[in-house]
């Protein structure tokens, strides 16, 4: 791996839509947390966990949760490229107030932070990432590989996954489920999830024998010889089974020609991560300096969630990716947020 050097609809179903609380971490068991707290402390690469006071304004500044599987794909690819970065936990659940400041809205996780540009989007982070850091290539395996390993595995694997911790793998809070019920416009029901079980359980058997046969021609990872965006996309959700309190687990480890995979991906680590507070992170926005033109047409932006408000602004950009929108408010000050062109909708308000 590389020396480590200083330095995007995420969530689909969602990663932050599933993820339990760092707040309410007792509510974890202990077994869960210790499958946890190893798989977070991997390889060479493993970070030091130090208060960081004060930051670069190029430094990179990930709004997570160390439970949040999409985040955990980002830390993935940031270790897989030997970069340090700061970590700056936010909560899972609703109210909260210091990332919607910072995104005008956006409440998912993970987001990242480059001084006064706050990049949402699991997918639209990774590329951001790539253009500032080409080298390793975390798309090495082709865009159109790395993508169809996305799809297959939030369409089809993640919800599985997600099927299986939450019929009684994981426990969560009333708080919790009410939150993500209002995320998803419909019922997050961890009893339809018990009486799905069986089905589950054969759906996930047959996604994780796709993955061994994938591996069965002798390559170290999904796509070749070095990792890539194709085993980001999938490894988190082996993470996420990980972090349960064993059952989920147990199906995982009935599939011995992923171990070594797993072992490989854990190898990579996380980069160098530092901790930095949310108000030193609100500080690092007020402080940097604009990096687009004040100006613009003004717009809302509707993510595609039940519940969350529009972000409106002034449009600094616009392509078949992203839409970049300049936002101003007393807490963080004047940002430029960019969002996946495809994770919501642009009204043009002038």
């Amino acid at each position: 791996m590389p020396a480590p050097r200083a330095a995007p609809q995420d969530d689909p179903g969602s990663a932050s839509a599933f993820a339990v609380n760092t707040d309410e971490q007792d509510l974890a068991p202990r077994e869960g947390r210790a499958l946890r707290d190893r798989a977070l402390r991997p390889g060479r690469n493993q970070a030091e966990r130090e208060q960081v006071m004060t930051v670069d304004q190029n430094a990179l500044i990930l709004h997570q949760y160390d439970i949040s599987p999409y985040s955990e794909k980002i830390r993935g690819a940031l270790g897989l490229k030997g970069l340090t970065w700061w970590a700056c936990n936010q909560p899972s659940i609703m109210p909260k107030p210091d990332l919607i400041a910072l995104t005008g809205g956006y409440r998912r996780i993970p987001v990242l932070q480059i001084g006064g540009d706050i990049y949402c989007d699991s997918e639209l982070i990774l590329d951001e990432i790539e253009r500032r850091f080409p080298a390793p290539s975390i798309f090495a395996c082709g865009r159109a590989t790395a993508e169809t390993y996305r799809l297959w595995a939030d369409e089809k694997l993640f919800p599985t996954v997600v099927g299986l911790l939450f019929s009684g793998d994981w426990d969560v809070s009333e708080a919790f489920i009410a939150d993500r019920s209002a995320l998803r416009g419909r019922p997050f029901d961890p009893e339809a999830f018990r009486a799905a079980i069986p089905s589950l359980t054969d759906a996930l058997h047959r996604h994780l024998r796709l993955l061994e046969m994938q591996l069965e021609n002798g390559n170290a990872f999904l796509a070749g010889e070095q990792p890539s965006a194709a085993d980001l996309q999938v490894f988190h959700n082996l993470a996420f089974m990980r972090w349960g309190k064993g059952g989920t687990t147990a199906l995982l480890d009935q599939h011995p020609g992923l171990r070594a995979w797993e072992a490989r991906m854990r190898a990579i680590g996380h980069g160098i991560r530092h901790d930095i507070g949310k108000d030193d992170a609100l500080r690092v926005a007020r402080e940097a300096p604009i990096s687009a033109a004040v100006g613009g047409a003004r717009v809302s932006y509707q993510i595609n969630d039940a519940n969350s408000s529009p972000i409106a602004g002034r449009l600094v950009a616009e392509d078949a990716q992203r839409v970049s929108i300049l936002l101003e408010n007393p807490t963080v000050g004047t940002v430029v947020v960019h969002l996946p062109a495809t994770g919501g909708r642009l009204h043009r308000l002038d």
